[in-house]
């Protein structure tokens, strides 16, 4: 006879090839195009983000001329004489700083009404003034905020246009400042990253929430300085990406309420000046007729004026979460440790603490992420070491569980394995132990098939269907055990499992029904794998019925086979095979019936049960 690997070894060897599957998963995925990861990437870092509100702060407000109240600015083209009444009275209320998230278009004369007004108010207010970038060759505007920008600063994807549409010249000649508003999209189109800097015929230009903070810290230039890039703005620092991008924190719908003021209520005197003084007041609109709302992490319509905001909230608080430039590699390094840890750890516990750890280990790993995040302003990518931890931990019990079941496989060849696990496990402790000693008891009998299984088989060829039916019986044992049942055998395609047997099973005809209705919500789950379901794997059909039945070892010494024989089997059996006949999937014998309480059964009244006669049978009501 063959010898058997010692079991540490074989532990090892597939530890070791559970971890070169993750290490290669690790590698590829970090290999791969961003274009092909950031669908899962991007999502997992949203779910980390939105986990916890971002800090707050008092110094920001927005006025929002809200889609219900534009028709009180004269719609789409808002009239300027209510805007430079609006600006002027945000200015008496004390506003340090006014960002303007509009762009003040034509007509520009003079003589349109409102317009001398309007520059008016936004010359007496500390106003930055936003523009969109264009592609028309219209050339860079009047540069209002200066930016100074390091040699050493390395920034080559930052967004660059040939022309900007701005407001009337004479609108950006009374703003104290000029900014871009423009916001890029991700792959999904959700803003994640605002640019702080805009190139415009390459003249640099700041964000419009980057500028509202310049004013309100009396600062002449913005630095963008160094490599990795960084910003400077007074006294303020921030991180920046390879597009002079901030990756912004978004605050939640509460947040922005508590922020927002309502424009037209401050034309109506219905706001103090303590709402408003001495803070950075963003100024738009979230009527989706200005065309201004868009998608962020945990907002599907955001208004613009608001994400700027967001951007002049984390500038002030520090808040701005930064991609570290050695992320990528410590993510990967984190994936492959991870992989082979799992990996290891999987071979050497049972299934279910395997599923645990791997579990644990998602969350620690997912509560390190979010605390990188919202304490720190890391961002972590968590993808890639959630995604080999899971691989590690599946390919090391896969591997595990591969060779657990060639070195079981003597045991399975001696005893049948078609035995419950008690009694498996006696005859495995009690090696010399021929035969089992019989016993007379109730029991409650169920019976499975699969309907049209040999059509089925027919089409299969024979490795898959040993593979089709083990993962199917793998899943029905479960479920039988779970209940507290035992499985007595196989039989082609089907299962008898006896419950009250061999040790007592409280309301075992119960446990049975039960155990019965797990199978088919299993069967049902099962035969629509993508992996199954090629193959048109018929429904599931059950037979329960409770009577005295013998119990006990039958065979020689090499071959024991624990089963039982009595009249209930057969009656189960034959239920099991009428629900061809009465169109239903579980079909109850009388005395089982009379066992089950507080479940709702359906008489179907006497049938004729082949080899037994006529009789009552109950299906449980749908």
């Amino acid at each position: 006879m063959k010898r058997q690997r010692p079991k540490g070894k074989r532990e090892l060897w597939s530890g070791i090839l559970g971890a070169l599957v993750a290490g290669c998963v690790a590698v590829l995925v970090w290999l791969a195009p961003a274009s092909l990861t950031q669908g899962i990437r991007q999502p997992a870092i949203d779910f980390i983000s939105n986990l916890s509100a971002p800090p707050e702060t008092d110094r920001v407000a927005v006025v929002d001329i809200t889609a219900e109240n534009l028709d009180s600015f004269g719609g789409r083209n808002l009239s300027r004489q209510r805007l430079a009444e609006l600006i002027g009275e945000i200015t008496r209320l004390g506003a340090s700083v006014i960002a303007l998230d509009l762009v003040l278009g034509e007509p520009c004369d003079n003589a349109q009404a409102g317009t001398t007004e309007l520059a008016q108010s936004i010359a007496d207010a500390r106003l930055t003034m936003g523009f969109l970038l264009s592609g028309s060759l219209s050339g860079a505007p009047p540069v209002h905020s200066p930016v100074a920008i390091d040699s050493k600063a390395q920034i080559p994807a930052i967004w660059s246009s040939v022309g900007a549409e701005t407001s009337c010249a004479g609108f950006v000649e009374a703003a104290a400042g000029l900014s871009a508003m423009s916001l890029a999209g991700d792959f999904d189109a959700r803003v994640r990253s605002v640019p702080a800097f805009v190139l415009v015929d390459n003249r640099a230009y700041p964000s419009l929430g980057l500028d509202a903070v310049r004013l309100a810290q009396n600062t002449g230039v913005i630095f963008l300085i160094g490599n990795p890039p960084q910003l400077r703005v007074g006294g303020l620092m921030a991180r920046l990406d390879g597009a002079a991008g901030m990756h912004a924190r978004f605050s939640t719908l509460e947040q922005m309420e508590r922020r927002t003021i309502a424009a037209l209520d401050i034309l109506n005197g219905q706001v103090e000046p303590e709402q408003l003084s001495g803070k950075i007041v963003f100024l738009g609109s979230s009527a989706p007729e200005l065309g201004g709302l868009r998608p962020v992490s945990n907002d599907p319509l955001r208004p613009s004026v608001q994400i700027h905001a967001d951007v002049a909230a984390n500038l002030l608080l520090g808040s701005a979460p930064i991609l570290a430039h050695w992320s990528g590699a410590f993510s990967l390094l984190t994936a492959v440790a991870f992989g082979i840890s799992l990996s290891f750890i999987a071979v050497t516990v049972r299934p279910l603490a395997a599923v645990g750890i791997t579990l644990a280990g998602l969350f620690l790993w997912f509560s390190f992420c979010a605390i990188a995040y919202h304490r720190l302003n890391m961002i972590v990518d968590p993808f890639l070491p959630a995604l080999t931890l899971v691989i590690g931990a599946m390919a090391g019990s896969a591997f595990q569980f591969s060779a657990v079941r060639r070195a079981e496989a003597v045991i399975r060849n001696r005893f049948e394995q078609r035995l419950p696990a008690k009694v498996v496990a006696q005859l495995v402790a009690e090696p010399d132990l021929l035969k089992l000693k019989g016993e007379q008891r109730e029991a409650t009998s169920l019976f499975t098939d699969i309907e049209g299984f040999s059509t089925t088989a027919e089409t299969i060829n024979p490795s898959e269907l040993i593979g089709l039916l083990d993962g199917y019986f793998e899943g029905l044992t479960g479920i039988i055990i779970t209940r507290g049942g035992m499985v007595d055998r196989t039989i082609g395609d089907g299962i008898h499992a006896l419950f009250n047997a061999p040790v007592d099973l409280e309301n075992h005809a119960q446990a049975a029904l039960a155990c019965a209705q797990d199978i088919l919500d299993f069967t049902e789950y099962f035969r629509h794998l993508p992996t199954v379901a090629p193959y048109d794997l018929g429904r599931t059909r059950i037979g329960i019925e409770t009577g005295n039945v013998v119990l006990g070892d039958v065979g020689a010494s090499g071959k024991v086979d624990y089963t039982a024989f009595g009249s209930a089997i057969n009656i189960a059996s034959r239920l099991q095979d009428a629900n061809k006949r009465m169109g239903t999937s579980i079909l109850i014998g009388e005395k089982a019936s009379s066992y089950i309480k507080n479940v709702d059964l359906v008489d179907l009244g006497a049938i004729e049960i082949r080899g037994i006669g006529m009789m009552h049978a109950f299906t449980p009501k749908s």
